[in-house]
């Protein structure tokens, strides 16, 4: 009837879905267990995907600058690149450490000190008077910036529901689409206006910015209960890890993908305009369209999680970072010199990589509530390592044609470790006593329900 009050739950719909839980064989998770802090999506996916664009600000903002500063130095393109790989090398080994500290002390203040030390460390990089110096607060720098992706994974693990999560990591890649987007031309202006440095001074100033708005408003999201996980040490945690078949494989494919990334974006400044003698504008152009690109698979991954497995959409990302690495290559292979050429080429990478990243991290995060701090620093270090392969290779053939040749061997790579994910193996649901309501679960303890 209009106007009667909804049924309010009772004990009894309680009993008869314990019933039914017994007499099916399953589980029931009691109602305290089942019941968890609700964090509302509005604030935790823009403010992560802010800690995460920590990473893709540091890298893109000074890469047309990269030129400069190897002028100003008296070096080339593998001297310049040792400021990049110092700030790569600093960012994976913060992982060793962060992952443990933000599952002891919590996400809040272990963000909070994280951009203040990146702070600080850009103020270095800003008054750099050598390349040593400049290498150096680099590496300063990469150790700070790891708190952001690493937070940025941890807090959505803990806030997201975990059916949803690969959704909520696709929308905060559609909002960290907008860093690599803006950076190259943030960085371009600044650049001609003041140099490499004025680029590098944008970097304390948003790190500043950024840590006034997470003491405002980011909670605290790590669970009360911990258990033991606190006391893991970093190598136990990584044989709990490497227990995980999908774990492995997810972090082979994001190693791939990500050497793919830190290829093009330590040599293609020298291949666009050392070689094909693009203008800064032009070459911002490309890298700032084809993050567009970026925000673009981060989009469509939205959209097919709604009907695709997290697995599925994966695997559809694998072709698209191959295509987006063979077709520059045969682009330069005919001639093919324009810039808008090379950006058209190298599109789907970009796409494939927006696509497939924030399912990778979803699969790979969801077993491990109770180290999800650990589980998300050993994910981005092995991602990182990946990255530093890839783009010494690429550097010691000398870029240039060697750019795209290799980062197709990572996409290579990238479609062999989708294709070895597991697939789910699940037994008969469970039942919520406070609902009723049947949902899968894995056939064993801590293992992931893939296909989610």
């Amino acid at each position: 009837m209009q106007g009667e009050a909804a049924p309010r739950p009772t004990n009894r719909s309680i009993a008869l879905g314990r019933r039914t839980c017994l007499k099916l064989g399953m589980r029931q998770v009691p109602p305290a267990a089942a019941a968890t802090q609700a964090f509302p999506a509005a604030t935790i996916i823009p403010l992560t995907a802010a800690l995460f664009a920590v990473l893709p600000f540091s890298t893109d903002v000074y890469l047309t600058a990269m030129v400069d500063l190897g002028r100003e130095f008296g070096v080339a393109v593998v001297g310049v690149q040792r400021t990049l790989i110092s700030f790569t090398l600093g960012f994976g080994l913060a992982h060793l450490a962060i992952g443990r500290i933000a599952d002891r002390f919590g996400r809040r203040p272990t963000a909070l000190i994280g951009l203040a030390l990146y702070v600080a460390a850009s103020a270095l990089a800003v008054a750099a008077p050598t390349l040593d110096a400049l290498v150096a607060a680099r590496f300063l720098q990469g150790l700070a910036a790891a708190t952001g992706p690493i937070l940025c994974r941890t807090i959505i693990r803990d806030a997201a529901p975990p059916d949803q999560a690969g959704r909520w990591l696709a929308k905060n890649g559609a909002y960290l689409g907008l860093a690599p987007l803006t950076a190259p031309l943030i960085g371009a202006l600044l650049a001609a206006l003041g140099g490499w440095r004025a680029a590098l001074a944008f970097l304390a100033v948003y790190g500043a910015a950024l840590l006034v708005v997470v003491w405002l408003r980011l909670p605290e999201t790590r669970p009360a209960a911990r258990g033991d996980a606190t006391n893991l040490s970093i190598f136990r945690a990584l044989a709990e890890l490497l227990r995980h078949r999908a774990f492995v494989a997810v972090a082979a494919a994001l190693a791939s993908g990500y050497g793919m990334l830190l290829t093009w974006l330590s040599t293609s400044a020298f291949l666009l305009i050392g070689e094909l003698g693009l203008t800064k504008p032009q070459a911002s152009a490309v890298y700032a369209l084809g993050s567009g690109a970026y925000l673009g698979g981060s989009l469509l991954g939205v959209r097919l999680s709604r009907s695709l497995s997290a697995v599925a959409i994966l695997r559809i990302a694998g072709p698209l970072l191959l295509l987006g690495a063979l077709a520059p290559a045969l682009a330069l292979a005919e001639g093919c010199r324009h810039w808008a050429v090379i950006l058209v080429c190298v599109a789907p990478f970009y796409c494939g990589w927006g696509l497939g990243q924030p399912m990778a991290i979803a699969i790979a995060m969801r077993p491990f509530a109770r180290m999800a701090g650990q589980a998300s620093a050993w994910l981005g270090l092995i991602q990182q390592l990946g990255g530093i392969f890839f783009s010494l290779v690429a550097a010691a053939l000398g870029g240039g044609m060697a750019t795209p040749l290799v980062m197709a061997a990572a996409a290579l790579a990238f479609i062999a470790s989708a294709a070895a994910i597991p697939a789910p193996r699940l037994v008969r649901g469970e039942c919520r006593a406070s609902t009723g309501v049947l949902s899968q679960r894995p056939a064993r303890r801590g293992r992931a329900t893939i296909g989610e």
